[in-house]
């Protein structure tokens, strides 16, 4: 009861001490009362600026980090659009061949899953095996051309060889002067056709396609064009180099008919 007295008596007494005494000490002791709270004000006026700006950072922060997510997201969505529309390109133009299959063939499309690393064989994988139909033989399409051939058929994977592999073979003939020769491929991964005659009629620009021949390839298959023809030395035959139709490093989707 003592201590709540005594202390509003006080606050009282200084009220009226303040109240009684001269102008000028009222205005000294408000002086020292403002230059004394000055500091802590500002103070605490910078302290809650500095809260304001530290919220906003954060906030811009947030902002600016799901902007950047949402700018990825469509960076990838309109890449997976892109390659969508692409891929239906090349479906596309694959599936136009089947038309020119023999209603007794079986056409199969198949994407390519992998790609052999050595110059000294050009072989890649497809994604369909036996379990779909695919066999030993079969040609392979691609680009309205033929890329290869199937050589070994697993249960759910298969493995192609390419033309411009040193172990490919298959009977060909150029357009316009109807002869024959064996297209194979060479180590430097190009694709020859020999067996020309010395007279050959061919020239650079003339196509070449399979000639039906061996019952393995059907008749008709655009190979490539001829680039030049050479004089092997000490024979009496020509070999033509031919350029393929198909960008054979590039295949994503082939076409497998038997």
């Amino acid at each position: 009861m003592f201590k709540p007295r005594f202390v509003f008596l006080f606050v009282c007494a200084a009220l009226l001490l303040l109240l009684a005494a001269p102008v000028s000490f009222t205005l000294f002791f408000r002086g020292s009362l403002a230059s004394t709270l000055e500091f802590p004000l500002a103070l605490s006026q910078n302290a809650g600026r500095l809260l304001l700006d530290l919220v906003q950072f954060r906030k811009n922060a947030d902002e600016n980090r799901f902007l950047r997510k949402k700018l990825a997201q469509s960076r990838f969505y309109d890449f997976q659009k892109e390659e969508l529309l692409l891929e239906n390109k090349r479906l596309t133009r694959i599936l136009s061949l089947k038309p020119a299959i023999p209603p007794s063939s079986r056409a199969f499309v198949c994407r390519v899953i992998a790609r052999s690393p050595s110059a000294w064989n050009r072989v890649i994988l497809i994604d369909k095996g036996r379990k779909e139909g695919i066999r030993p033989q079969m040609p392979v399409l691609s680009n309205l051309s033929l890329v290869g051939k199937v050589v070994e058929a697993g249960p759910s994977v298969s493995k192609v060889l390419l033309i411009t592999d040193p172990n490919f073979r298959a009977g060909v003939g150029v357009q316009g002067t109807r002869e024959q020769g064996i297209l194979l491929g060479t180590l430097s991964g190009e694709c020859r056709v020999k067996y020309l005659s010395g007279d050959t009629q061919a020239k650079p620009g003339d196509q070449v396609a399979t000639a039906g021949l061996g019952g393995f390839f059907p008749k008709g298959l655009p190979v490539g064009a001829i680039e030049r023809i050479v004089k092997e030395p000490g024979q009496a035959y020509r070999t033509a180099h031919v350029k393929p139709f198909a960008d054979l490093g590039r295949l994503e989707e082939v076409l497998c008919v038997g």
